[in-house]
């Protein structure tokens, strides 16, 4: 539509100027709100573009990360043996793997029984390997470390060591010495 100039606007009846002022007005705004969604589409390309090299660049280094997560970490599985009775505590990376004798059931319900209250304390051996494995997994760092060749080395192996850097620790959810 063909621009009208001031002279040709001042001939108009008042309502008439008014609405040809708003239109203009309008017009102007138009144009600018649509500079700046173009702006905003170039940017918005961009950061897109960026998003997905970085995506591309997670995608190839993720393999050489999950070599080097799977070297450092350590699974722990605490286990039972119905034949002789005893708990047996296995550490596992992806290069070596330790075991770590535990103890006899009676004396893990023994050593355990005096932290926990009569009525919280179950000596059942799937409670019993749940909270080994707490503890264990807790300070794994005090009783086990990495040697440079991604072998797990054992620092501590007795279970009243193990108990007391647990203590020591102050991890305990519930505490009674006194049942």
């Amino acid at each position: 539509m063909k621009k009208l100039t001031d002279k040709d606007i001042q001939i108009l009846k008042k309502d008439d100027q008014n609405l040809i002022i708003n239109y203009d007005k309008i017009l102007a705004k138009e144009k600018v709100l649509k500079r700046s969604l173009k702006k905003l589409n170039k940017q918005k390309v961009k950061l897109k573009n960026e998003y997905l090299e970085l995506i591309n660049e997670r995608k190839k280094i993720s393999s050489q990360v999950k070599k080097i997560y799977n070297k450092t970490f350590i699974t722990i599985s605490v286990v039972f043996d119905k034949r002789w009775n005893t708990y047996i505590c296995i550490f596992k990376n992806s290069d070596s793997q330790k075991s770590l004798y535990l103890g006899k059931h009676d004396l893990i319900v023994e050593t355990l029984g005096q932290y926990y209250r009569k009525d919280e304390f179950d000596n059942s051996t799937d409670f019993l390997k749940s909270e080994l494995k707490k503890i264990l997994s807790s300070i794994q760092n005090k009783i086990l470390s990495i040697s440079t060749d991604r072998k797990i080395i054992m620092k501590k192996k007795k279970l009243e060591n193990i108990i007391k850097l647990y203590e020591e620790s102050g991890n305990w959810d519930y505490w009674s010495i006194d049942n």
